[in-house]
């Protein structure tokens, strides 16, 4: 895994970057971001029905034209699983991560207020994690934890995504997105 592949970095250190997980501690606010895959929200269920955050927020809009968005889909799933709807908020406008961070900040401010947060898990694919971290640092108090618990996706992990085209093809446009929201002051 030396072998150096986009910009100097080597297959190792470009999964050690993307890849960040953390282990979950007690919080206060599950923030899930939307996706098309069920995985984020199981793996939300799965942090809820441990007692680790009283309370979850996804956010993601219907960025595919399917007329449902992916924050209802997600939603609705998590309910399939036995989380209360009663202890999930979604919103429906933000199309990518940085209209998702902005919408659910704004929306959580309004109803929870960041200040009663002192540690939110961050839930998304694997690959996402370094960049929903980096974005949301920005616009919520610095005292405020945040904690990668990424979903758990067994076809592309830091552990195998240069095995297939569609891992490398993921992984490198995570990498585009991450220099482009660096470049836009974003992150």
């Amino acid at each position: 895994m030396s072998l150096r592949l986009y910009e100097g970095m080597s297959l190792r250190e470009i999964s050690e970057y993307l890849f960040v997980e953390d282990e979950p501690t007690p919080g206060d606010l599950i923030l899930v971001f939307g996706g098309k895959r069920l995985e984020r929200a199981e793996r939300a269920a799965e942090l809820y029905k441990a007692g680790l955050a009283p309370k979850v927020f996804i956010t993601g809009g219907d960025k595919r034209g399917i007329g449902v968005c992916e924050a209802e889909r997600l939603r609705d799933h998590m309910v399939e699983l036995g989380v209360p709807a009663e202890a999930i908020d979604i919103e429906c406008e933000g199309l990518n991560t940085i209209e998702q961070v902005q919408y659910s900040v704004k929306r959580i401010e309004e109803t929870i207020g960041w200040k009663n947060i002192k540690n939110v898990l961050l839930v998304s694919a694997p690959h996402h994690m370094r960049r929903v971290k980096r974005t949301i640092a920005n616009y919520i108090p610095r005292e405020t934890k945040i904690t990668c618990c990424p979903d758990r996706r067994t076809d592309i992990t830091r552990d195998n995504w240069w095995h297939t085209d569609d891992g490398q093809k993921l992984v490198y446009r995570e990498l585009e997105k991450v220099r482009t929201y660096a470049l836009h002051g974003n992150l």
